[in-house]
């Protein structure tokens, strides 16, 4: 047998191996830089046409809270199984997810004048993992579900008219229409406005 025919061979097996390699990328937002901070004391007319509409708003006790994200989050993964040999028994998968954004917070006073903007920016590993799968189960080894809900402002007209009581304990605190703070993407249960909601 020729080399480049053994060659072809090796190639054909590792397609019938592999399983699923999959790229999923998520860009959700306007990119904010750093350089589009605005100028203390710019009125909220001026921050709006800089900036645009918020993605999430709040009253404050000295006035009110308005904040744009930016994410862009990468999930990749790679799945080999025997299946293509007859024997559908064993898979191995993996999985990584990176994630990249940033975070504009400004607060404004009652007269509408800006006294606070605040700029973070991160480029993070957001985890990754293994499987080794000896049956049929299927093992999702990343998991992004958390971070790619849609974004607020796609909800505001839903959220006008909603029939049922909002899940917090007190309205006010509702991370979606309350006007007690914000709460940002992927941020845990257990703490922020959503450990006030009932089950």
């Amino acid at each position: 047998m020729r080399a480049s025919s053994i060659r072809l061979l090796y190639l054909l097996l590792s397609y019938w191996l592999l399983t699923g390699c999959s790229q999923w990328r998520y860009d959700m937002g306007a990119p904010i830089a750093s350089s589009d901070l605005p100028a203390q004391r710019a009125s909220l007319n001026e921050v709006l046409q800089l900036l645009g509409p918020p993605m999430r708003m709040s009253a404050s006790d000295t006035g009110f809270i308005m904040a744009w994200e930016h994410w862009d989050i990468r999930e990749n993964s790679l799945g080999i199984t025997l299946g293509a040999l007859g024997a559908d028994f064993f898979s191995a998968d993996w999985g990584e997810m990176r994630i990249k954004g940033e975070f504009l917070l400004v607060t404004f006073d009652h007269q509408h004048l800006l006294t606070s903007a605040t700029y973070t920016d991160w480029d993070n590993d957001g985890g990754g993992g293994q499987a080794i799968q000896p049956f049929f189960s299927f093992v999702s080894v990343v998991d992004v579900e958390d971070l790619i809900d849609p974004m607020p402002q796609h909800d505001w007209g839903n959220l006008l008219l909603q029939s049922d009581l909002p899940s917090a304990l007190n309205s006010g605190s509702n991370s979606d229409t309350g006007q007690r703070g914000l709460q940002q993407r992927a941020t845990p249960k257990a703490i922020g406005q959503q450990s006030l909601e009932m089950n």
